[in-house]
């Protein structure tokens, strides 16, 4: 009869450590695959710029002896590749097979560690805490939800000051237009830009 003071058996824990802008967490690995990067819709989300939507990601891969390892692929799942790379131990790449204590690095600030722990339980519990654990599976992402994003346009007198300058080079007398159709003009246009 196993009795409280006994602590549970040891088993293997993989842990993927993240250091982006919003500080240190601690991700506990266990499904088949991750997706990683800036979007919301990533299992794994990193809050830094330097990502890309979907950076990168993590396939489980099972091992001889009934164990398991992850490989880390650069880019998405349709196989378009980050705009600033992935890094391990120091080394660009686009396919790894990670092993305990690799360094990860994405684009060039977003810094990871992935770590294999053999611990019981309770010690794999305090570990997460030591390193700020959060849960992937805790967090309940809405495909269809929008996030809301800091934006600053530029200032109204830029904008206008832009357009007075372009009919005075072609010769046509500057009118005076709305500062808020300006504005939506300006903002479909670099969106137009971009969906290109």
């Amino acid at each position: 009869m196993a009795t409280g003071a006994q602590s549970s058996p040891s088993q293997i824990w993989h842990v993927l450590v993240i250091d982006d802008e919003q500080g240190r967490r601690a991700v506990a690995l266990s499904a088949a695959t991750y997706s990683i990067g800036r979007d919301p819709s990533n299992a794994i989300v990193i809050h830094s710029a330097a990502v890309s939507r979907q950076h990168a990601l993590l396939l489980r891969l099972p091992q001889k002896d009934g164990q398991y390892t992850y490989r880390l692929l650069d880019g998405n799942i349709e196989g378009k590749r980050s705009t600033n790379g992935v890094s391990v131990n120091g080394q660009r790449c686009l396919s790894w097979d990670l092993k305990d204590g690799d360094q990860i690095l994405l684009g060039d600030r977003v810094r990871m560690q992935y770590c294999i722990r053999w611990l019981s339980d309770e010690d794999f519990q305090q570990y997460l805490q030591s390193v700020s654990f959060r849960s992937v599976k805790a967090e309940v992402v809405d495909r269809r939800s929008t996030t809301l994003q800091r934006f600053d346009p530029p200032s109204m007198q830029a904008i206008l000051s832009q357009e007075e300058t372009t009919e005075k080079i072609e010769g046509v007398r500057p009118r005076r237009r709305h500062p808020l159709r300006l504005l939506f003009q300006t903002l479909w246009g670099r969106l137009r830009g971009k969906l290109r």
